[in-house]
């Protein structure tokens, strides 16, 4: 170490020494720079970078070299050959390069960056021993073995400690070492070489140009030095330009992100680099709390292999997947994820984004809800009680148990609706269901399957004695007065009504659910023909009302020979403008002498008794005559059954009805209840794109109120929903009515529905159904259905309350009370 330093001390001029060790530095900062720049930018362009920082680099060494070699020996006593000294440049560029990429390929990889280091050391080496080489035009030369495998040792060393921390060169302390680092490889090599040289000076050969002197030799030198000098300042300005063009990128990309309503974070190598503002409110943290976690921390313990996986796939095998995150204070909150890789600060990095699916979960777990209960009371309806009724006879037949079923009617209810209004109706109901599930069992199912008419299901029966009882307690219950609000809500009216109930035993009534139904059925018929106010069970005797019942149906069945169907027809207008856009044809039966029958009497019946296609078919024809006929190109909404729906070659006949009458498609409308999915959802899509394909439109009659699925609205998209009168009476009553009606009008736009709502009767409930942007409306504030058998010229000839329903939606009126509709209203 010491004949090293004295090498340097004695034997060099020292300011020279200075200005090779500074040309060196400031070599070995550029290619550092240079190399960063490397890592950083994209594959296609590794090579160009990779080959500056060599060619710099090389340069570097090179200069070092022979401006100490000139201050080893004075210029006029050396003269250099110029093959070895070209050579040497060539090998100091040419073997930095093949170091720099092992190193930019390998550089996480121990044995990659031994490689990589052993590579540059060969390359300083070779460089330094070729130009040493190049003297001998003019002087003898020795070399001491030690010093010549001490000086390649060093090199190596500091050639791999340089490499391996240049790992990470994004900061500047970092850029500054290993710039230390590769000097001291350089400088250690050359002068622990030099001492291991011993020069004899001897006439030089005079070769002409294929010798350089020592001033020559200065020209060249100093030339690269400048070169170099430039290569160092051209590439901090070349930094300075990328680091800005950087930043301004990261801007652009932070306002970006920050505009974005999903959460979105940027992460490399498993860790985050960057999130959004949105993405901070989902994690209820900061930025700096964020930034640099690991990834797999911001998920569920249970989502993390599903998370891994995603980071194994290729990108165009990705596809948004539900996971759930964790919050900083702990909550899981479900998200909907997506991903892309992205380069990021010139780097390649993962931007991740999060949909927070919090609302959609409560928005379907409520209308899950809704499909499955009562909008009005919240019991179960006719969807879920077919279920439980289905289990419960499963387990009976397992277990050898019974199982009775209870039809219940209330008594005199009507009169409520009628002189009350349906708000006290509501209100009664609610108490109603309220008492008579205090007298059930947890394990018994309370459904409500029409305006008045509940069924409750007692599972695990043992004797008749306990089903009579509970149903008597039931019976009492709603036996005793109600205290319910009135109109003005200034005063309770205290409304005394009853009920009447039907009994079913599995398995002597009955052995399936539809049996066990009618059973029971025909046993509260008996009730009501009775006097009401009672209990029975079902008996044998009871087939008188069952002939009775069948002596309806035959009557029905020549109602449409005879004449006695009629339809009406009740105006849908536009939610915004009151214009009319749409008629619905409702069926009226005119019986000899039953009078006016009301369809929820009679179509219950029709499609019991597979009558429905018969008179589904006619009402279908005659609406398109209708419509024909009118002098204004309004739309005709015609309900179907779905048993109808569900017969072969159904959507053939309405094309057959359309071109019989010349009715364009367009003006058909089909509503459709959730029903015609339950059997065969694929054969219902497969009917309803043929009836697309014709250009008839199709609307999902009653959303709400039976199994609205939303796999429904999925599998096939309709043009409207309807959303069911049930929701809209109670608007303005209650908070909850409100907030079902606003889900499922944002449910339809963000479908791309139309929504129809049913049951307008006040201005009140106008104005919140416009409000909430509701698409049409229909009900008695508008017009009551009525005939239209002459055609209808616009404006409506015969119809002043059309006319009027119409001036009523476009301008406030003051409420009005609508006198009670007659039974063919």
């Amino acid at each position: 170490m010491l004949k090293i330093v004295a090498c340097v001390v004695q034997q060099h001029d020292l300011g020279l020494v200075a200005i090779s060790a500074g040309i060196c530095m400031l070599g070995c900062f550029s290619t550092v720079i240079l190399m960063a720049e490397a890592v950083q930018a994209e594959r296609r362009l590794l090579f160009p970078w990779l080959a500056a920082a060599a060619a710099v680099f090389g340069c570097s060494v090179w200069s070092l070299h022979f401006v100490a070699m000139l201050a080893f020996l004075p210029g006029e006593q050396a003269a250099y050959d110029l093959l070895p000294t070209a050579v040497s440049i060539a090998i100091a560029v040419a073997g930095a390069f093949v170091a720099l990429l092992i190193w930019a390929r390998t550089r996480h990889d121990p044995l990659g960056l031994a490689a990589a280091g052993l590579a540059l050391a060969a390359a300083i080496a070779g460089m330094h021993y070729a130009g040493v080489s190049a003297m001998a035009a003019s002087n003898l030369l020795v070399f001491e073995g030690a010093y010549v495998f001490g000086s390649l040792g060093l090199c190596a060393t500091l050639a791999m400690v340089a490499l391996a921390r240049a790992g990470d060169l994004s900061g500047p302390g970092r850029r500054i070492e290993v710039t230390v680092w590769l000097a001291l490889a350089i400088c250690g090599l050359h002068f622990t070489g030099m001492t291991a040289l011993t020069v004899a000076p001897i006439a030089p050969q005079e070769e002409g140009g294929s010798v350089l002197g020592s001033t020559q030799l200065g020209l060249v030198v100093g030339l690269v030095s400048l070169i170099v000098l430039a290569a160092g300042l051209a590439a901090l300005l070349m930094q300075r330009h990328l680091m800005r063009r950087r930043m301004d990128e990261l801007s652009r990309m932070r306002l970006l992100g920050n505009l974005a309503h999903e959460g979105l974070f940027i992460h490399r190598s498993g860790r985050v680099v960057e999130i959004n503002q949105a993405g901070l409110r989902l994690f209820e943290t900061t930025t700096g709390e964020i930034v640099g976690r690991p990834v797999l921390d911001l998920f569920s313990e249970a989502d993390a292999p599903a998370v891994m996986r995603r980071s194994r796939c290729r990108p165009e095998d990705l596809r948004p997947e539900e996971f759930e995150i964790r919050t900083a204070s702990g909550t899981l909150v479900p998200v909907e994820l997506s991903c892309r890789p992205i380069e990021y600060l010139g780097r390649p990095a993962t931007a991740v984004a999060l949909r927070d699916l919090s609302q959609r979960r409560r928005d379907e777990a409520r209308i899950r809800h809704l499909a499955l209960h009562d909008a009005l009371t919240d019991l179960p309806n006719r969807t879920l009680l077919e279920e439980r009724l289905g289990l419960a006879l499963e387990n009976a037949a397992e277990n050898g148990t019974s199982v009775a079923l209870v039809y219940l009617d209330l008594d005199r209810f009507k009169p409520v609706n009628d002189f009350h209004g349906h708000s006290a109706g509501d209100a009664l109901l609610v108490q109603a269901a309220k008492r008579m599930l205090a007298e059930l069992r947890p394990t018994d199912t309370l459904a409500r399957i029409g305006g008045d008419e509940f069924v409750i299901v007692l599972a695990h029966t043992r004797t008749l004695a306990q089903v009579a009882e509970t149903a008597e307690r039931l019976v009492a219950a709603l036996g005793r007065p109600f205290q319910i609000e009135g109109e003005n809500r200034s005063e309770a009216l205290r409304v005394e009504i009853g009920a009447s109930a039907g009994i079913a035993l599995y398995p002597s009534d009955g052995s399936t659910a539809d049996s066990l139904k009618r059973a029971a059925d025909t046993a509260l018929y008996r009730v009501k023909d009775e006097g009401r106010g009672t209990v029975r069970f079902f008996e044998a005797a009871m087939d008188e009302q069952l002939q009775a019942r069948r002596r309806i149906e035959h009557e029905l069945s020549g109602a449409i020979p005879r004449g006695e169907l009629q339809l009406y027809y009740q105006p849908i207008v536009n939610g915004r403008t009151g214009e009319i856009e749409t008629f619905e044809a409702l069926i009226r039966w005119h019986h000899p002498e039953r009078g006016c029958v009301p369809p929820v009497e009679f179509i219950p019946l029709a499609e019991q008794t597979d009558q429905i296609g018969r008179i589904g078919a006619w009402v279908l024809d005659t609406a398109c005559a209708t419509a024909v006929a009118w002098a204004h190109p309004w739309r005709v909404s015609v309900n179907v059954s779905p048993k109808q729906f569900r017969q072969p070659g159904f959507a053939a006949g309405v094309a057959a009805v359309l071109g019989r009458h010349g009715l364009p498609p367009g003006r058909l409308v089909l509503e459709i209840t959730e029903g015609v999915f339950i059997q065969d959802a694929a054969m219902a899509v497969e009917v309803l794109t043929a009836l697309r394909t014709l250009g008839v439109r199709l609307a999902l009659d009653d959303f709400g109120t039976g199994y609205s699925s939303l796999s429904y609205l999925q599998r096939f998209k309709f043009d409207k929903i309807k959303v069911d009168q049930s929701f809209v009476r109670r608007l303005g009553q209650h908070a909850d009515s409100l907030t079902i009606v606003r889900a499922i009008t944002h449910l339809g736009h963000n479908l791309g529905l139309q929504v129809t709502v049913e049951g307008v009767e006040t201005q009140e409930q106008l104005a919140v159904l416009r409000e909430l942007g509701c698409d049409q409306m229909q009900g008695y504030l508008f017009a009551r259905p009525m005939p239209m058998t002459a055609p209808m010229t616009a404006p409506i000839a015969g119809a002043p309350d059309l006319e009027r329903a119409r001036l009523r939606s476009l301008f406030a009126e003051p409420a009005f009370t609508e006198p009670p509709a007659k039974a063919c209203a």
